[in-house]
């Protein structure tokens, strides 16, 4: 939608610059090319996700950010939902995922949603932190 760019732009920079230097840049190039969703609360934009759910058998989510003001209101478990839908509608049977292990609130919206920790990888971010990779199987449609 017009307005998304500008959103994301300034919600990736909150959410991910402690991350990467290329947070900005990074983030609007993966929401152009991925499947992407912007979150609503009435006419205001709260938040995000960008997905390659492509055509195999693992979906990933690329990137989710949640404004300030919003988190803790069920918006990120919403789109953790969508992801789920998008991903069963391609026909994967798996979700993937990396987060920061020191970003807690992210992983235990993961985790509440059913994701496992399957493995850690160090210094993963540009800026050295390490990352979970998390994943979820997910039940054939019937």
């Amino acid at each position: 939608e017009p307005g998304d760019d500008e959103f994301v732009a300034r919600l990736a920079q909150a959410a991910f610059s402690e991350y990467t230097l290329a947070a900005v840049s990074h983030t609007l190039s993966m929401v152009r090319e991925l499947t992407t969703r912007v979150a609503l609360r009435g006419t205001r934009r709260v938040g995000f996700i960008a997905v390659d759910v492509g055509r195999g058998e693992t979906a990933n989510l690329q990137a989710i950010a949640v404004v300030e003001s919003e988190r803790g209101r069920g918006v990120g478990r919403l789109l953790i939902l969508e992801f789920e839908r998008l991903a069963q509608h391609r026909g994967a049977r798996r979700l993937s995922l990396s987060t920061a292990d020191s970003n807690v609130a992210a992983l235990d919206l993961f985790y509440k949603r059913g994701f496992v920790l399957e493995r850690r990888r160090e210094r993963f971010y540009p800026r050295g932190q390490d990352a979970c990779i998390l994943v979820k199987e997910l039940r054939a449609s019937a």
